[in-house]
C-alpha cells in the first residue's frame, strides 16, 4: 500500500505541474538523481557494518510558469531499515518563486518548503560523500519550511538573502515545531574572480535561545579548489564551535582525466566548556565524472573515499568508514 500511494504521489506531482504550464505556456523540467552506495564502518579494527543501499533519491519537477515565475518539488526517498518496506519518501523542496515583485533590481521571494541559506548547506554539491559540517553536527538543515527575500549586489559581486523559517527543518512538522520562528541573514560577496566570502547568521527566540554564526570562503582556478568555514553555535548558555577545511586538485585542466583528488579536515568541539566531549573528521578519496552533461555539470559521479572520524574521550573508539558511491541521474524537459 505505501509503494501504491509513493506512485501514485509522483504521479499526481507530475500532472499538477505539467498542466498549469501546458495551458498557460512555459516549461517543465521533469529529473531524477539517484545516489547508490556501499559502506563499511570498522571500529576496534572489527568490521560493524557492511551494506549497499540507496542513499538519496531526489525526483524533481521544476515548472517555468512565466520569466518572473518558477518553482521546485522535490520528493527524497531512500532505504530506511525502519519502515517495513525497507524505504522512506519524504518531501525535500516545494516551494514557488516570484521575481523582480519588489523594485530591487535582481530579486525574487520563495516561499514554501525552500533552501536554508546557512553556509555552505544550500549550495553544497556533495563533493565528499559526508555532509556539510553545519549539517552533519545538526547546526542546521539544507531545506525548512518558510519564506525568504534574495537578491544580488550590483555589478553581479555576490549575492545575499533574508528567510523567515520554522527553524526546525523539513523533517519536523506538527507536535516537532515550537512557536517561535527562525530568523536568518546571509551573504556571499565575490570581488574577484575565483574568491568568495561569506557569513551566515541565524536566532530563533525560543526556550534554547539558539544563535548560530558562519564565516565562510572559497578560493578557485581551473586546477585547485580550497573550501573553508568556521562555525559557532550557542544554544542553552552552551557554545559548541568547530571549522571545516576542504583541498580539492582538478587533474581534468592538468591531465586531461576527469578525476578530483579530494580532502577534508573537520575539528567539533560540542560544548566549549567541558572536556573531551569533542571529535575530529578526515577524509580523502577520489571523484571521477564519468559522464558529463550539456552544461559541463557531473551526470554519472563515481566517489571512494575513506573517512576516520576520531574522538577526544578515551570512552569512544575512532571510527573508520570506506565508502564508494554512484552519483546518477537524468532529466528532460516539456516544452509548451
Amino acid at each position: 500500500m505505501r509503494k501504491v500511494k509513493f506512485i501514485l504521489c509522483l504521479i499526481m506531482s507530475f500532472f499538477i505541474s505539467v498542466i498549469p504550464v501546458s495551458l498557460i505556456g512555459g516549461e517543465t523540467k521533469v529529473s531524477m538523481l539517484l545516489w547508490n552506495r556501499y559502506t563499511s564502518e570498522i571500529v576496534d579494527d572489527e568490521l560493524i557494518e557492511s551494506k549497499l543501499t540507496l542513499e538519496r533519491g531526489y525526483f524533481r519537477i521544476e515548472p517555468t510558469i512565466t520569466d518572473k515565475i518558477d518553482g521546485r518539488f522535490n520528493l527524497d526517498f531512500f532505504s530506511d531499515e525502519t519502515s517495513t518496506s525497507g524505504s522512506g519518501v519524504r518531501v525535500k523542496y516545494a516551494y514557488i518563486n516570484f521575481k523582480d515583485v519588489l523594485p530591487i533590481p535582481a530579486s525574487e521571494i520563495s516561499a514554501g518548503i525552500i533552501q536554508h541559506y546557512f553556509g555552505f548547506g544550500y549550495d553544497w554539491a556533495y563533493i565528499t560523500i559526508e555532509k556539510v559540517l553545519e549539517e552533519v553536527e545538526g547546526v542546521a538543515k539544507s531545506a525548512d519550511y518558510g519564506i525568504a527575500f534574495c537578491g544580488s549586489f550590483p555589478g553581479n559581486k555576490g549575492v545575499y538573502s533574508l528567510s523567515v523559517l520554522n527553524g526546525e527543518g523539513y523533517t519536523s512538522t506538527g507536535s516537532d515545531l515550537d512557536r517561535t520562528p527562525e530568523f536568518l541573514g546571509n551573504f556571499r560577496f565575490a570581488p574577484i574572480p575565483g574568491f568568495t566570502f561569506g557569513s551566515s547568521l541565524l536566532y530563533e527566540n525560543n526556550a534554547a535561545d539558539r544563535l548560530a554564526y558562519i564565516a565562510l570562503g572559497r578560493f578557485s582556478t581551473g586546477v585547485f579548489e580550497l573550501w573553508g568555514e568556521y562555525l559557532l553555535r550557542n544554544m542553552n548558555d552552551a557554545t559548541s564551535r568547530g571549522f571545516m577545511v576542504m583541498p580539492i586538485l582538478k587533474l581534468r585542466e592538468l591531465m586531461g582525466v576527469d578525476f578530483d583528488i579530494v580532502g577534508r579536515f573537520d575539528v567539533w568541539d560540542r560544548y566549549t566548556d567541558m572536556a573531551d566531549d569533542g571529535h575530529k573528521r578526515i577524509i580523502g578519496g577520489l571523484n571521477w565524472n564519468i559522464l558529463r552533461n550539456t552544461e559541463d555539470k557531473p551526470q554519472a559521479l563515481l566517489q571512494i573515499q575513506m573517512q576516520k572520524t576520531i574522538f577526544e574521550s578515551d570512552m569512544r573508539s575512532d571510527i573508520t568508514q570506506l565508502m564508494i558511491q554512484l552519483q546518477w541521474g537524468f532529466s528532460n524537459t516539456f516544452t509548451q
